[in-house]
């Protein structure tokens, strides 16, 4: 077993989980102990931890109690100093490791749930070894099941070296084609990129970007065009599905451009709405010339095009119309190299982000990959969304014993549920870049700033509270 530490959160005390980490039963990767825990005894300060009262944690079972050992409540400091004593004790799993204070266990090792394995998987409590058919970004890979020593990754994921790609050339960490140049457009090299962050805009009038308008991250809200800048709001990532068609995912919402009504008529509008990836969603790129194609809908046959052709005017509505390569359905589509992750910042204090060290969530100075998260659907709630760190995309944001925290994806329906969180006004300001983060699986708890830390508070209604749980994103 490891014996290093690291700084872990309580999730396997607050799945209820005995000191085996079972009751006899079989217990796959994420899933609580079938034993059940001790409600929560924790104080909820403003500005500490999140405490409940007998409450049931993020796991379905008890709540973090006070006698919790290496952590105790939300936001409390776990000890550290029992993780190199060649003993199993406080939250270990095994010994030195698993649990939320100590490092997580090699394969071989007890455990209760995902985050007390490296490989992030948890079978039968024994973490499994890596393997390029777990669904988790594990072992030596570069993007999930691919790199290092499983097969190449396609265009478009992360590698480290060139020999981690199919197309045989890593640059700046990302799998990209040699022989075909992001920009121009040309016969045998793909017109879009599957999971690669693009603005759109119309060959007619190229100084403007299809925009979700107003910085909204509602369902409904429609498309417009206005002048390009870099903001997330005019980032859309493409997710290739099908014989050749694209969604197009907000960097902002997390969420699709999609047909007003599932229209099939010309004039309908094009409007942000949860991703489904139907066929109102999905369009195919065609090849027009060496810098422009259309983009044909799916479900109608129409292709994306400018209300009234004006391309030129500022705020115009986006919709579907005449299927035909005439210049009011030719788009220009740019790989954004700016503007495509987001950044949490405290109300007030930009010069501060959420950025995490492995599992460790933390607020401090770095504006690195560490510190930038791609917006994609919820994990278990596609209408709401989910944080996947840049860095190392096996990771999304969740929250564990209150406290926030960055785990590998483990597929359970627990570490989906604990890494959905719902976009709310903020409670302080009206910039429409301020947000509040509500959990999805405990309504009225939403993200706190708590010293360095970031926990799960009920809404309290002080201006203390309010601060501490508005948030500012901004474009990376």
């Amino acid at each position: 077993m490891t014996s290093a530490c690291s700084f872990h959160s309580l999730e396997y005390l607050g799945a209820g989980g005995n000191e085996s980490g079972t009751s006899g039963g079989v217990q796959t990767a994420g899933q609580a102990s079938a034993t059940g825990g001790a409600g929560g005894s924790g104080g909820a300060g403003t500005s500490g931890g999140a405490g409940n009262s007998g409450g049931a944690d993020a796991t379905g079972a008890g709540g973090p109690t006070a006698a919790a050992g290496a952590a105790g409540a939300a936001g409390a400091e776990p000890d550290l100093a029992r993780c190199d004593d060649w003993q199993k004790n406080d939250d270990e799993t095994d010994v030195d490791c698993g649990g939320r204070a100590c490092a997580p266990c090699l394969a071989g090792g007890t455990c209760a749930v995902g985050t007390d394995c490296q490989s992030a998987i948890c079978t039968n409590v024994v973490c499994q070894a890596p393997t390029c058919t777990d669904l988790a970004l594990n072992g030596n890979e570069t993007d999930v099941n691919c790199g290092g020593s499983c097969s190449p990754c396609a265009q478009g994921r992360h590698c480290a070296v060139n020999g981690d790609c199919s197309t045989g050339t890593c640059t700046a960490g990302i799998c990209e084609s040699h022989t075909c140049v992001d920009g121009i457009l040309r016969a045998g090299c793909p017109l879009l990129v599957d999971n690669t962050p693009y603005s759109l805009s119309p060959a007619k009038g190229l100084a403007n970007c299809v925009d979700d308008d107003q910085d909204s991250v509602s369902d409904g809200n429609p498309l417009k065009l206005h002048s390009c800048q870099n903001e997330l709001r005019q980032t859309f990532w493409a997710v290739e599905r099908a014989d050749g068609y694209f969604a197009f995912r907000s960097a902002l919402s997390g969420k699709c451009l999609h047909v007003r009504g599932s229209s099939t008529s010309g004039g309908a509008i094009i409007e942000q709405s949860t991703c489904s990836f139907a066929y109102d969603q999905l369009w195919q790129p065609s090849l027009v010339d060496s810098s422009v194609m259309g983009l044909t809908s799916h479900f109608s046959g129409l292709s994306l095009n400018v209300a009234g052709d004006h391309a030129g005017q500022d705020g115009q509505a986006i919709i579907q119309g005449q299927a035909d390569n005439s210049a009011d359905t030719q788009w220009r589509i740019t790989r954004r190299s700016t503007a495509s992750y987001v950044a949490f910042s405290p109300d007030g204090t930009k010069g501060i982000r959420i950025q995490h060290n492995a599992q460790v969530v933390t607020l401090g100075t770095d504006d690195k990959t560490n510190a930038q998260w791609i917006v994609v659907p919820g994990l278990s709630d596609a209408s709401l969304v989910s944080f996947q760190s840049r860095s190392d995309p096996g990771r999304y944001l969740r929250h564990a014993s209150f406290r926030l925290w960055s785990d590998t994806n483990d597929g359970s329906a627990v570490f989906k549920s604990d890494a959905t969180f719902r976009y709310g006004q903020p409670f302080v300001g009206t910039n429409p870049l301020e947000r509040s983060l509500e959990s999805s699986n405990y309504p009225g708890r939403y993200w706190m700033r708590d010293g360095a830390n970031i926990s799960l508070v009920p809404f309290t209604n002080t201006a203390d509270y309010k601060s501490s749980a508005t948030w500012r994103l901004d474009g990376r």
